[in-house]
């Protein structure tokens, strides 16, 4: 007796009323849909292949392979159905679909043509986009690029569609050139038939390392991937039986849905990053080291002119007391003195402006390189944490690793570009600071807990003594609040064991702050390049530990500004004590 059987007869013998209309109505309603389902099993179902590899396609055995293979199989044993595969192109299936020579075609995306033509199951099977793929060195960035180009195409894809409908918003002349499968549409791209190939991510990540191919910046169409069949009455009941197995084998984390997704995927894919990423990283670093050369340059050339101009005034002053002696025969002597005097006046007076402008050009370049090089960071960060999410598929423990360090590295250079535009605002003078009221108590207590996180990982008691007397200033309070996490964070940075410790008390019209750590201390012999930037206390350190060396320069600048003053007491070994004050009321310093 078949499984469908015994199941109707055990509904049978649990209804109640037997005899009852109500009761009539069930039985006949279970016995056209156990007729529907016992009409497929044993039957032949025959499904259509073509090359599309890893989520469909046939292995140089001619073995039918893939996402999509695995998945229908495995529903195709419970339902006790027989498969034939019958292969072909992409174009060659869709054709037989729509013919009623096979019953169900793989890897087909919903559209509203396709859904009018074809009957299709509830819940997807994949969620997939398109990219594009082109040459190393093309040149190809952006969908720009691609106009007066060749694109090639599977021929009657989601892609071909899909794409066409989006050059319509570009006003672009790219010529699609079809083919019959993907295999053939990447081989054109190397050969220099096409400039570029559109596929969808999965066939793009598996294969394009074993082509000479790059992935380019340009996604579009999001998709969900399903299985279609003729539009026939009897279809629902295989349509449903798919939905079924698919729901019940994505809540299990251990089905084969996910043990075919990781042999198929997780293992190809590769996390790169793109060559023209690395070139302009390189790039920008280069530029921002060469302009800060070139102002240290411009900075001493104006400091040798000012001593050349200290020693041509000591020397007028000596020939002037001579010029009382021998007015008439020093005469000339002066004369061409005070001529290349002038001659030096007008020198520095270039040099100066040279600096100034050298200066302006500095500050305009940083303000275009942080928006240019924050975009492209913030991207990284975002999507970085999207595929650390989850939300574009799983990731196995390498991959999770390896975006952790890209995430984290693009959040360190991150810091270190806004370090660097800080440091170059301080100095040009273009800091503004904002004199209002604030509650110096919240100030401290915002700085302690962005702190807090460090402290917690490395096991650090992080505490605070604030006086009752402490309470409401006249400053910027965030300023205030960069300059306490400075000194938090390194603090919790030099300390690996006891604790780290932030007192503040009113001393007369004083705020008094102290930030007092056990950690590893500072020698005396570092304490005159301490504030300075770009400055670490030794190498040994500078390579245990990170840091740009900005930090404390900047609190000092920070602090200067608003009228007070930062000091430091330290033993090598024994913790450090970093004092500053400020005004308690608005200063005009």
């Amino acid at each position: 007796m078949s499984r469908e059987s015994r199941r109707f007869e055990k509904s049978i013998s649990t209804l109640p009323d037997p005899g009852g209309p109500a009761w009539m109505i069930l039985v006949a309603l279970l016995l056209v849909f156990l007729s529907a389902r016992m009409t497929w099993a044993g039957q032949k179902v025959r499904v259509g292949i073509y090359q599309n590899s890893p989520k469909v396609a046939q292995s140089e055995s001619g073995r039918p392979e893939g996402i999509f293979v695995d998945l229908i199989e495995a529903i195709a044993k419970e339902e006790g159905w027989s498969l034939e595969y019958v292969p072909g192109t992409w174009a060659q299936g869709l054709d037989r679909l729509a013919a009623g020579e096979i019953d169900f075609m793989p890897d087909v995306a919903l559209t509203q043509a396709r859904e009018q033509k074809y009957a299709f199951h509830k819940e997807p099977v994949l969620s997939d986009w398109f990219q594009v793929y082109a040459r190393h060195g093309s040149g190809i960035r952006s969908i720009l690029d691609l106009n007066g180009k060749k694109v090639s195409v599977l021929e009657r894809s989601i892609q071909q569609e899909a794409f066409g409908k989006t050059l319509l918003g570009f006003e672009l002349k790219v010529k699609l050139v079809t083919y019959p499968d993907f295999n053939a549409a990447f081989a054109a791209v190397v050969r220099g038939d096409v400039d570029a190939v559109i596929a969808n991510r999965f066939y793009g990540a598996t294969h394009i390392g074993n082509s000479k191919l790059e992935d380019t910046a340009i996604i579009f169409s999001p998709s969900r991937l399903y299985f279609a069949a003729p539009r026939r009455l009897e279809n629902d009941v295989m349509l449903g039986a798919i939905d079924k197995h698919l729901l019940r084998m994505k809540k299990d984390p251990t089905s084969l849905y996910y043990r075919s997704l990781q042999r198929w995927t997780s293992e190809k894919m590769e996390l790169r990053v793109p060559m023209w990423l690395k070139g302009l990283g390189i790039a920008a670093a280069g530029i921002l080291l060469l302009s800060f050369l070139w102002s240290v340059s411009l900075r001493h050339q104006v400091k040798i002119r000012t001593s050349q101009l200290d020693a041509s005034n000591q020397e007028i002053a000596h020939l002037y007391g001579e010029l009382q002696k021998h007015a008439v025969t020093l005469e000339k002597r002066v004369e061409e003195r005070t001529s290349a005097l002038t001659n030096m006046n007008r020198e520095l007076l270039q040099a100066k402006q040279a600096a100034e402008a050298a200066d302006l050009l500095k500050s305009a370049f940083l303000a275009t390189m942080s928006h240019e090089l924050r975009t492209p960071l913030n991207s990284i960060i975002g999507f970085t944490g999207i595929m650390l999410m989850g939300m574009v598929g799983s990731l196995n423990q390498e991959q999770e690793k390896q975006l952790m360090m890209v995430q984290n590295s693009a959040c360190h250079l991150l810091e270190l570009i806004n370090d660097v535009l800080d440091i170059s605002k301080i100095e040009a003078g273009q800091i503004d600071l904002a004199w209002e009221p604030f509650d110096m108590r919240v100030a401290i207590e915002n700085s302690l807990k962005k702190v807090a996180p460090m402290a917690e990982k490395k096991g650090l008691a992080l505490t605070s003594v604030i006086a009752p007397s402490v309470g409401q200033v006249i400053g910027d309070r965030r300023k205030v609040e960069q300059i306490l996490i400075n000194l938090l964070g390194n603090a919790v940075k030099f300390t690996e064991r006891g604790e780290v410790r932030i007192e503040s008390k009113v001393d007369d019209d004083w705020l008094v702050m102290q930030v007092i750590d056990t950690g590893i201390g500072i020698s005396q012999k570092d304490m005159d390049t301490l504030f300075k930037p770009f400055r670490q206390v030794d190498t040994g350190i500078s390579r245990q530990y990170e840091g740009t060396g900005l930090g404390l320069s900047i609190c000092k600048r920070l602090v200067e500004a608003m009228g007070g003053r930062i000091t430091v007491e330290s033993d090598k070994g024994r913790g450090s004590i970093f004092t500053f004050t400020l005004p308690l009321k608005r200063t005009d310093k």
